[in-house]
């Protein structure tokens, strides 16, 4: 899902802000969804039942005043990671850049093995 919603963006980031959808703060890769959604410039949400979340998960998203990390404009792939598979090519890791008020933000992802496999219908 996050390769998929990176790549969108060099297409569509011009003129909609992407939805890199909610996550669950205890999923075991809960931390990667959260970083993604704050590089990704989106709003972040989670899916969490009430009273059933990870706090020190979400703390990181947050910063002391209050308000919520996240990029200023649409996370989007860096220029090495435009013509590669980050999830099958047993090599690339994707990176995502964005910028928030004080400097660049660059986030790196191992997603290799997480595309859709045909063949044992999971990922």
């Amino acid at each position: 899902h996050i390769a998929n919603v990176a790549y969108t963006s060099v297409f569509l980031a011009e003129i909609v802000t992407l939805d890199w959808d909610m996550f669950q703060s205890k999923h075991p890769s809960a931390m990667l969804h959260a970083v993604a959604r704050a590089v990704g410039g989106c709003a972040v949400y989670v899916s969490d039942n009430p009273g059933n979340h990870n706090p020190e998960v979400l703390k990181r998203l947050v910063l002391p005043d209050g308000s919520v990390y996240r990029g200023l404009l649409p996370g989007r792939p860096t220029r090495d990671c435009l013509f590669v598979d980050p999830t099958r090519d047993g090599t690339s890791a994707l990176k995502i850049w964005n910028r928030n008020r004080h400097t660049g933000l660059l986030a790196a992802f191992n997603l290799q093995s997480s595309s859709w496999d045909p063949v044992h219908r999971r990922s």
